[in-house]
């Protein structure tokens, strides 16, 4: 009967020594078959995976390994549902995923022996059938995807033959896949004692010689291996049976006879129960320790696993409250978008305004946050007026509030909030049109935008004007440099005005080629009443009903009063209140 081989991958240091690391996948390869004589289920009493299409059965699983210093435990429940059933195979579907918890013990401290951070994986480990894992590609889903939540599709024949597997689920420690513990092997025909003999053959790889290439450099091929063999023995045993559920005793053995001194054994024991009814696994309670021996050093590290079939009542309480969980959060969001979406009362007004005035940071904080938690339609502009007023104030925290609260309260600001979010990201910015020639102005610490490959521009921070007339500048991440690029002039642009700007050196007038005096605070964005229309411009003066605006560019635009929008005209005659001898 042939064999079925694995091989179980581990790294060497420098010194020799096996180091088994977490977050590294110990991947098994299948190397050969293993087989089981089928027969056909002539007695009622034949333990046999029997299931009909679309099929549910769902367990609750936890793994706990207690390590030196920490006991790391796996919980969580695992779905499957059959998708195709005869007398010689079944495909069934696989969904779930362990959540991996970590509790340090105070007492003890150290590396977990001397093979250091223990991280194994294998076929299918002492609690699952032998047959298709294999190593997860690295580039389709992270080490180990047992820890996460992912679905494997299974085809296996009424004796826990696995003829093939869809997708990965290993856990660390030679746990082998989630989604095939539960299943055992089953006996030929209605024996009451059977055992599992397999072989496995162990590769232990020379970590100081791992190639920079990989696979396809010019070393390939030439990695350091050894290979030894090891034995595996699973024997199981019919305890009894009460009612529908059959008891069967469970005892592993996996031992390696080491090479150079080095060499790890498991062995374990346990209950398992199945059920004749709907022939599909009930429970296991069983518990394991693996034992790793390096010279006269060896360090054991106990294992458990329990998982027992969730009944029909359960997996109906726990969708009923996961639907639960679902409307109370849909309804959270429902009340929080009518609660912003709800102007002010009077009563809210006179307490919003009164906390914008209050010297209590605390008191301020809150009620900007409070403001900034709303999305008015049309916002009011005295709450405006007054959040404006914090943009400068002295508490950083205090000023950072105001300004996202201002964003939601003044259509205006918001341009100019979202402009500087947007500078001082990674992502592309669009382009603003204001174009660098020789003649423009720059200076040092002067924020840009930069074209170096294609055509999307990023934001920039000037670093060093070069004699060539190139500019050496710094891409933004977050406000902060992220890399250094050099290109020409014509791959420079201005920022729009309303992007914050350091200080220029006296005589350097601002990005839009403007002195700084002359748009200092007093640039903003204008509509008129339809709002289609838009322009950023600097308020000059109004005469005989005509507004005057001045463009980045430098030139005058006259707009008629009354063709702006009310929130424009309002704002003009605030300015003319506070101007007396303003031109009328």
């Amino acid at each position: 009967m042939p064999r079925l081989c694995a091989a179980y991958r581990f790294h060497r240091t420098s010194r020799g020594a096996i180091r088994l690391q977490p977050g590294v996948v110990w991947g098994l390869i299948c190397l050969g078959l293993w087989h089981i004589g089928l027969t056909s289920a002539t007695a009622a009493d034949e333990l046999r995976y029997r299931w009909q299409p679309k099929q549910k059965f769902s367990y609750n699983m936890t793994v706990t390994i207690d390590e030196n210093d920490k006991i790391t435990s796996f919980k969580g429940m695992i779905h499957y549902e059959v998708t195709a059933a005869n007398a010689e195979q079944m495909k069934v579907t696989y969904t779930g995923g362990l959540r991996e918890t970590v509790q340090r013990k105070q007492s003890n401290s150290g590396s977990g022996g001397p093979f250091g951070p223990r991280g194994f994986g294998g076929p299918g480990g002492p609690f699952g059938p032998r047959g298709f894992g294999g190593p997860p590609s690295p580039f389709s889903r992270p080490a180990f995807a047992g820890k996460v939540q992912t679905t494997n599709r299974i085809t296996m024949t009424p004796t826990g033959h696995v003829l093939a597997m869809d997708g990965d689920s290993h856990l660390p420690y030679l746990l082998g896949n989630v989604s095939l513990m539960p299943f055992e092997s089953l006996p030929k025909g209605n024996d009451r004692q059977w055992v599992v003999d397999s072989g496995v053959s162990i590769t232990e790889e020379n970590e100081d010689q791992r190639r920079p290439f990989g696979a396809f450099g010019p070393f390939a091929g030439q990695d350091d291996k050894s290979v030894q063999a090891a034995s595996e023995i699973t024997r199981y045993e019919w305890q009894g049976q009460q009612n529908n559920l059959v008891t069967i005793k469970k005892s592993y053995q996996l031992t390696s006879p080491g090479a150079d001194g080095e060499s790890f054994d498991m062995n374990g024991a346990g209950i398992w129960t199945f059920d004749m009814q709907d022939h599909v696994p009930h429970a296991l309670d069983m518990t394991a320790k693996l034992i790793t021996k390096e010279g006269n050093s060896s360090t054991t590290f106990p294992i458990t696993l329990k998982y027992v079939r969730l009944t029909a009542a359960e997996l109906d309480k726990i969708e009923a409250d996961a639907r639960r969980l679902v409307e109370e959060q849909q309804r959270k969001v429902a009340d929080a978008k009518l609660k912003s979406e709800t102007p002010l009362t009077p009563e809210e007004k006179r307490e919003s305004l009164a906390g914008l005035k209050s010297q209590a940071v605390a008191d301020l904080k809150k009620t900007l946050t409070d403001l900034e938690s709303k999305s008015l339609s049309d916002p009011d502009p005295e709450i405006a007026t007054a959040i404006r007023a914090l943009l400068k104030h002295a508490d950083e925290d205090v000023a950072a509030a105001a300004s996202k609260a201002l964003a939601k309260w003044s259509p205006e600001y918001k341009r100019t909030y979202d402009l500087n979010k947007a500078y001082g990201g990674p992502s592309p910015v669009s382009s603003s049109d204001l174009e660098v020639n020789s003649t423009t102005p720059l200076y040092v610490g002067q924020i840009v935008q930069v074209q170096e490959h294609g055509s999307f521009w990023y934001a920039a921070r000037i670093k060093t004007l070069l004699p060539d007339g190139k500019v050496r500048a710094e891409t933004l991440a977050w406000g902060k440099p992220n890399r250094e690029v050099t290109v020409t002039r014509r791959n420079v642009q201005l920022a729009p005005p309303e992007v914050e700007q350091p200080a220029p050196p006296a005589g350097v007038t601002n990005g839009a080629g403007l002195a700084d005096v002359q748009v200092s605070g007093q640039s903003r964005t204008w509509s008129d009443k339809t709002g289609r229309f838009k322009v950023d411009a600097m308020f000059v003066g109004q005469e005989n009903g005509v507004v005057k605006l001045q463009r980045p560019d430098g030139k005058q635009v006259n707009v008629p009063l009354e063709k702006l929008s009310p929130q424009d005209q309002a704002f003009i005659r605030q300015l003319l209140e506070e101007n007396p001898f303003e031109v009328k």
